[in-house]
């Protein structure tokens, strides 16, 4: 049964319960609110703060999860994939690697990266703004977001990266403004990808196989009735349609490597719902493959898809050796797609819970 979700919205200057964050910086807005999960109470603070240099998208956003009263458990800052933000999508524990930790007594905090801030009709003149966006860029909001996370949260801090998000991390490790407890990688290399071979400054989270008016049709129609009808032709079912279009997604080795949902590892409609939250644009300029070298080696726990075929595990192994040396943790996952990390039927307990021991001090097995 999902877990049941109340949420009581109020400005932080209100009396809300659970602990009291340190004042936000004058560039700063903040509101709070408590989440109830299965009887117990989840506070979230959500910041949202300009960043250089001052443009019109130039502004990131944090949301703290962790429990109201008596959270003293490890720092998490999680550094979420392209396209996406650090919103919550399945307000469910199971489905959600936050919720997860928070609820075992963790603080956890996720980033809404600059493109949350892009409006999905943003204009192309607009864009042009997105072309200064790179990869350092990113890294720079990241090591700014570890920062803030320290002024409120005391103890050790580990960084969780999926996807993209996996490869700020791995550049935080090679800034020496930034010390960390470990990472904690799910799905992901050092190397963000290659530059898009595209004259354009921003990447469209819609493409040719699904414009983004499309896009949102077929997920809208899934969310609502996986069993009914298509907006794509050829398919007897929306639910169908979508889990078809993500096992064959090309960039992804076109068996099941964007998602598995065909096949049942996740639930097609969560998978909808997360892809519902997605940022439209992405900034080219973010895709690089220059990767720093790592100051020192520092402790390291990756997952890695299968699906997405042997020469990605194994770049997701290389990249947790090259961080975390001979000791670093590498768990395959047979059978699971991209997406299934976050929202497979059994990420609970085959990469959650993993990481909630890893963190803890118990042992993980590779």
């Amino acid at each position: 049964m999902r877990a049941r979700l109340a949420v009581l919205l109020c400005i932080a200057a209100l009396a809300c319960r659970g602990p009291r964050p340190a004042t936000a910086p004058g560039a700063c807005t903040h509101v709070q609110a408590v989440r109830e999960l299965r009887g117990a109470e989840v506070c979230e603070d959500v910041w949202s703060c300009a960043r250089p240099p001052g443009g019109r998208f130039d502004r990131v956003g944090l949301h703290r999860l962790a429990a109201c009263e008596g959270a003293t458990g490890p720092v998490v800052v999680y550094l979420p994939g392209m396209h996406m933000n650090g919103e919550l999508p399945i307000p469910d524990p199971r489905y959600d690697f936050r919720l997860y930790l928070a609820a075992a007594g963790f603080r956890t905090w996720g980033l809404d990266y600059r493109t949350h801030a892009v409006p999905p009709e943003t204009s192309a003149a607009d864009l042009q703004a997105l072309a200064r966006w790179t990869a350092d860029v990113f890294t720079d909001d990241a090591a700014w977001a570890v920062a803030f996370a320290r002024s409120i949260d005391p103890g050790p801090l580990y960084v969780a990266g999926f996807s993209a998000g996996a490869s700020f991390a791995y550049r935080l490790v090679a800034r020496p403004d930034v010390a960390l407890a470990g990472l904690v990688i799910l799905d992901g290399t050092a190397a963000a990808g290659r530059r898009a071979d595209t004259p354009t400054p921003a990447i469209d989270v819609g493409g040719t196989r699904l414009p983004y008016a499309e896009r949102a049709q077929l997920l809208a129609a899934v969310i609502a009735n996986p069993g009914g009808p298509s907006p794509l032709p050829g398919y007897a079912t929306a639910g169908a349609a979508l889990a078809d279009v993500l096992y064959t997604a090309p960039a992804f080795g076109g068996r099941g490597g964007l998602s598995n949902a065909r096949e049942g590892v996740s639930d097609v409609a969560l998978v909808a719902t997360l892809l519902r939250t997605y940022d439209r644009w992405w900034p080219s300029a973010a895709l690089t493959a220059d990767v720093p070298a790592p100051r020192t080696p520092l402790p390291v726990l990756a997952f890695a898809s299968r699906n997405m075929g042997p020469a990605w595990v194994e770049r997701v192994r290389a990249s947790a050796l090259a961080v975390g040396g001979d000791g670093a943790g590498v768990r395959e996952l047979p059978g699971y797609g991209h997406l299934d990390v976050l929202v497979g039927r059994r990420a609970a307990q085959e990469v959650f819970e993993p990481v909630r021991a890893w963190l803890t001090g118990a042992s993980v097995p590779r």
